[in-house]
Parts: C-alpha cells; sequence; structure tokens
C-alpha cells in the first residue's frame, strides 16, 4: 500500500512538471510571435499579397537592433542546407540576422551569381529556393518561407 502511494504521488509529480514544461513552451512561443511585432521602424509589415507568399517577397539585412524573425530562420535553414557550397558557415538557426547570416548570404551571393549586397531580398530567395529543391530539401522551411510560390505549376 505504501508503494502504491508513492507512486501516485510520483505520477502526479511528473503530470506536474509535464504541465510546467509546456507551459514555459507556450509563453516561450508567445514571446517569439509578439517580438515580431516589436521590429524596428525601417521593417516594414508585408501587404496581403506578399504574406500570401512568404518571406520570399521580403528583403532582410543586418540591423543594429537584432529581433527574433521566422523568415530568417527559414533562410539559416536554407543555407544550411547547401552548405557544401565553399565558405559557407554551419549556422545557428535562431532566427536572428547577424554578421555570421549576412557573411552566408554574402558568399551564397557570389556563389549563385546573383548581386552581391549581404540582404536578403527576392533575388537572394529565389535562388536559395531553386537550389534547396535542386538537392531535394523542400520540406517544411521551405514551403514556410514560400518557395513552393516561386516554383512553376
Amino acid at each position: 500500500m505504501l508503494l502504491g502511494r508513492r507512486i501516485g504521488t510520483l505520477t502526479v509529480t511528473g503530470i506536474t512538471i509535464a504541465m510546467a514544461a509546456l507551459a514555459t513552451l507556450g509563453t516561450t512561443a508567445a514571446f517569439a510571435a509578439t517580438t515580431k511585432a516589436s521590429a524596428p521602424s525601417h521593417v516594414t509589415a508585408p501587404s496581403t499579397a506578399e504574406a500570401a507568399s512568404g518571406c520570399v517577397t521580403e528583403t532582410f539585412t543586418i540591423s543594429d537592433e537584432p529581433y527574433y524573425e521566422p523568415c530568417v530562420l527559414d533562410a539559416q535553414v536554407l543555407l544550411n542546407n547547401v552548405r557544401s557550397l565553399p565558405g559557407l558557415y554551419d549556422l545557428t538557426t535562431d532566427g536572428y540576422y547577424g554578421p555570421l547570416t549576412e557573411g552566408d548570404v554574402t558568399q551564397f551571393q557570389r556563389d549563385a551569381g546573383d548581386g552581391v549586397d549581404g540582404k536578403l531580398g527576392p533575388e537572394t530567395w529565389g535562388s536559395l529556393c531553386i537550389l534547396n529543391e535542386d538537392y531535394g530539401f523542400h520540406g517544411t522551411y521551405w514551403h514556410d518561407a514560400g518557395c513552393n510560390t516561386l516554383m512553376s505549376p
């Protein structure tokens, strides 16, 4: 009987810990969702038409005010997918456009023959999406970025 009570207590404790972990994840997700709204003033929200096509119509660049951006996270994953290209780092996928992400974007632009400016804009998105599709990487991040909208049916 004593063993039964202890197991019951452990179960309740385990459920309590699991619920606390889920609450923490929810808080983190809510924070991540709200930080996009607090982007610097020079970053504009996409129009309704642009929002329908994802990140590929937007331009991202390094900023003095780092902020989380889901589109940057998508780009970091897509850049990591093709890191076999010379000069690319294995980026931390954190959603912040910092010096390493800018360096990878710049190197990728050189390799792709795009205009080299270190900005992740529509031309670079297009090249990144096409190369990822060619390599067979067209999963969640590729779709979230809006790469599928660039491909012909």
